[in-house]
Parts: C-alpha cells; sequence; structure tokens
C-alpha cells in the first residue's frame, strides 16, 4: 500500500479517492471543480488533498482536449488498485 495511507482515511482524500474510483468504474469523467463540490469542503483543502495524492502516485490530472481550463482527475494504475483491495477488505470483512 501507499506510505502514509493510513493518515487517508479520516480526510477528504478517501471521498476523492471512491469518488473517481466510482466515476472511472462508471466510464465518467469526473473534473477537478467536481471533486471540490462533491467533498463538500473548502476548494483550498481539496486542492492540497488532490496534491498529496498525486504525489502519493494514486491520482493524475488530465487537461481535456476540448476545453484547457477543464482538468480530470484519474486513478493512476496504483490507485486503482489500491482501491480495489481496500474495498475487496471491506467487504470480506462483513
Amino acid at each position: 500500500m501507499a506510505a502514509g495511507l493510513g493518515g487517508l482515511f479520516g480526510e477528504p482524500a478517501w471521498d476523492i479517492l471512491l469518488d473517481v474510483y466510482i466515476a472511472q468504474k462508471s466510464r465518467r469523467e469526473i473534473q477537478v471543480s467536481s471533486v471540490c463540490i462533491e467533498a463538500g469542503v473548502p476548494s483550498t483543502t481539496i486542492l492540497r488533498w488532490l496534491t498529496r495524492l498525486e504525489q502519493e502516485g494514486l491520482i493524475y490530472r488530465a487537461a481535456d482536449n476540448v476545453d484547457g481550463r477543464r482538468r480530470y482527475v484519474r486513478l493512476t494504475e496504483a490507485g486503482e488498485a489500491l482501491m480495489q483491495r481496500v474495498l475487496e477488505a471491506l467487504q470480506t470483512s462483513d
């Protein structure tokens, strides 16, 4: 698992990772601005968490090919694998 992962679950990071995971599994793109709104915390807080998650190698931000002002958040392969492991662990703990 990623370094410092234990510190991510009580924070907006979990909401971000889950939102992006669900979006990708639904074959939807999720914009940075949508992540800020859905998390229900100030955008500066979300942007700091996005930066941390990028540094952890769990997400990346990609520019829209049509509108360069729009940026999407996507899971890296490591981020998707982490989410799958966490969700499987939660499912087996029931």
